[in-house]
């Protein structure tokens, strides 16, 4: 009986101060922290370059919410949620099969999860005045998994956007229970690497090889495959809440690309023995851009997919997908997983002297 009593109450201790580490993010995650003010159901704020921009959650009901698109001189109405599904098509440039449908953003939030948008208020959730979106589905495991971020052409990386949707979602995330989030991200897109690695501080451990299948879309080309990095971003976790509250005053300050210059590097050529010496920490270059390589040099940008591919696998715990009978049985498809060593824990980017564009990621070795 004093043994039953004694495991209560360590169990009743662990899950109140689990309770304590949630009030304490959802605490640190609150908009108005960061110069949101509640706006009817959802937040407003003043931004740098942008001017007022509202943020809000959808749901089924904004089927009902008039909107409208515009193609020339000729405008189409519709409702926020098939605006959405435009916006996904109009970023990515992703054939319809390929879209989330709006029966599904329509519940969303019936999940745990969110549809957020931003737009300026002023103009309204249209053509004219959409900003951004992002959208992620709740989980038992308490991980929100975040699937999509768009924002648009024009006001990309000169307003941190995209930073401000991640917060919230975060916030809402909390808010539905939810202690962590989850989402991937294209190894060479080093805008969305440092999104996630230095401006919410994500871990990234774990590479999934053509993760959405050969990729058809404007952005990425025809038959590109989907490898991806996934982000784990512990919601709950303190230095989350430092790293926001350092990026949202400007005292957190990235990497530098001189602060890892005498990291060694891992290339197709180093990384066998580099796997074998297993240094504490890697660096390992991508393209400073890597659209316009692909609008450039199509073949030079295949190579550095694949080469990323041969590297990272090498270091990173690794999935791939395994049949282990006729590929028209899908009771016979798995999933093959490797451990890695690595770890990815930081990322640098600046320009050279010619002015082009740097980034390196830097990878830690894992204890033990």
């Amino acid at each position: 009986m004093r043994t039953e009593t004694k495991v209560t109450e360590v169990g009743a201790a662990t899950e109140s101060a689990a309770s304590l580490a949630h009030s304490a993010a959802l605490a640190a995650f609150r908009p108005d922290r960061y110069g949101f003010r509640p706006d009817h159901g959802g937040w407003r704020k003043d931004v740098d370059g942008l001017g007022p921009v509202a943020m809000v959650g959808l749901g089924w009901q904004h089927a009902l919410a008039a909107s409208e698109d515009r193609a020339g001189d000729c405008r189409q109405p519709l409702n926020a949620l098939d605006f959405v599904v435009e916006l996904q098509r109009r970023t990515w440039g992703m054939p319809p099969e390929d879209l989330v449908p709006a029966n599904i953003l329509a519940i969303l939030a019936d999940t745990g999860g969110s549809m957020l948008v931003a737009y300026d208020p002023r103009v309204g959730f249209t053509d004219d005045g959409w900003l951004g979106f992002v959208f992620g589905a709740g989980a038992r495991s308490g991980v929100l998994v975040s699937h999509m971020l768009g924002v648009r052409e024009g006001v990309r990386g000169s307003s941190d956007l995209g930073w401000h949707l991640k917060l919230i979602q975060g916030y809402e995330a909390l808010k539905s229970g939810h202690t962590a989030a989850a989402g991937t991200f294209d190894p060479l897109r080093g805008a969305n690497a440092r999104l996630n690695i230095e401006k919410l501080g994500a871990n990234v451990e774990e590479l999934t090889i053509d993760k959405y299948g050969p990729l058809r879309s404007a952005l990425y080309g025809e038959n590109v495959p989907s490898d991806r990095l996934t982000a784990r971003w512990d919601l709950t976790a303190p230095k989350t809440a430092d790293r926001l509250a350092g990026i949202y005053d400007g005292r957190y300050r990235g990497l530098t690309l001189d602060e890892v210059a005498d990291i060694p590097e891992a290339t197709t050529r180093t990384v066998e023995e580099l796997h074998v010496a297993r240094p504490e920490r890697l660096r390992y270059l991508i393209p400073g851009d890597i659209d316009r390589l692909m609008h450039d040099d199509p073949g030079d940008a295949i190579r550095w997919r694949r080469e990323m591919r041969q590297v990272l696998s090498a270091l990173l715990t690794t999935k791939t997908a395994r049949i282990d009978g006729t590929a028209t049985d899908p009771a016979a498809v798995g999933v093959r997983e490797r451990s890695g060593d690595y770890a990815i824990t930081g990322f640098a980017t600046g320009t050279d002297a010619a002015g082009q564009r740097l980034s390196s990621y830097v990878l830690t070795r894992k204890p033990g």
